[in-house]
């Protein structure tokens, strides 16, 4: 069955092609990967999750390069990754007084400037329980 199911990935692979972003096949469907037809099937939790972690992992690395984010508590880490997953590399790069108070380690202040922020505003709830994770409360 192995050697059936890698001849027919080879094979579906060569006459879907392979999709990173969603484009429409010939019948106008969203369609994704090899030809998964997002319009009837969409995705299964177990795929979700692949995703999820994924994702999660590049935010790990890419906060991984600031020595506060090593030095951070494990709710704190989690608070980081969120925010980092919501407004990706270059957003919280634009957190410029807020990465300054993190490197001085100063979570109190740190929350204060991610609050004073239109992300705040655009998705308060978020932002609030994310201050309060970083502040430690």
């Amino acid at each position: 069955m192995e050697d059936s199911l890698g001849i027919a990935r080879a094979l579906v692979e060569k006459h879907e092609g392979r999709r990173t972003l969603v484009y429409d096949d010939h019948l106008g469907h969203a369609t994704i990967g090899v030809g998964r037809n997002l319009d009837g099937k969409g995705l299964s939790d177990s795929e979700i999750d692949v995703l999820l972690t994924n994702d999660l992992m590049e935010c790990f690395d890419d906060l991984s390069s600031f020595r506060w984010f090593d030095e951070a508590t494990e709710d704190q880490q989690a608070a980081f990754l969120d925010w980092r997953f919501q407004l990706g590399a270059a957003g919280i790069r634009r957190f410029k007084n807020t990465l300054v108070y993190l490197d001085k380690k100063d979570y109190t202040q740190a929350s204060k400037e991610m609050l004073n922020s239109r992300w705040a505003h655009q998705t308060p709830e978020r932002a609030h329980e994310i201050a309060r994770m970083v502040q430690g409360v």
